[in-house]
């Protein structure tokens, strides 16, 4: 038969279904090469977005409902980091320790005669900062003021006391001089800092 004779009608009914199945399988398949393919490979990737951003959004409200807990225990952290600092500096503080001294003496009825900072002795987190003291007073004013340095809030270590009286005194309230090396505590902030990763 030529093919200007050939009509779809002429041909076997299993034959017309074969051929409306294959122009519409190759229909169907260019439908989807040219518009649904990049359709769902645009969907698939907008659901891994979306997965991706839940997940994100899901760690920072965990945070967001930490974040008043956290403030909280940062300013716990900073009330006790200062009074730390109080006890343990991390400067000498000179003429504020000079001044605590020189009060406490004073109100223990002591003269102090010398006052000289010696120098410092590192350690591994904090120094040793030892300083002469002399006074003069009375006995119950000497144990006064080593009462007074006990109970200060910095940490103040007396040591290498030495006591003697004052020959032909007439004045009850000087008695005695004394010598000690009272010795406090500097923080070393450059050994604190934790190790960078």
């Amino acid at each position: 038969m030529p093919l200007k004779d050939f009509r779809f009608e002429t041909l076997p009914r299993s034959t017309q279904l074969l051929v409306i199945g294959v122009l519409l399988v190759g229909l169907s398949g260019a439908v989807y090469m040219l518009y649904l393919k990049d359709l769902i490979e645009r969907r698939s990737s907008l659901e891994n977005d979306v997965a991706r951003l839940e997940k994100t959004v899901a760690q920072e409200t965990a945070i967001l409902t930490r974040l008043s807990q956290f403030k909280r225990e940062v300013a716990e952290l900073d009330r006790r980091l200062e009074v730390l600092r109080a006890i343990l500096p991390s400067e000498k503080e000179t003429p504020i320790l000079l001044a605590r001294v020189q009060d406490m003496a004073a109100s223990s009825n002591l003269k102090i005669m010398k006052f000289v900072p010696q120098a410092i002795v590192p350690r591994a987190f904090y120094m040793d900062w030892p300083i002469q003291v002399s006074v003069e007073g009375s006995y119950d004013a000497l144990g006064r003021f080593f009462s007074k340095i006990s109970q200060s809030t910095r940490i103040i270590n007396v040591e290498t006391i030495a006591v003697r009286g004052i020959d032909g005194s007439t004045d009850p309230a000087r008695t005695l001089s004394a010598t000690c090396i009272a010795t406090t505590f500097v923080f070393r902030e450059d050994q604190a800092a934790p190790a960078a990763h």
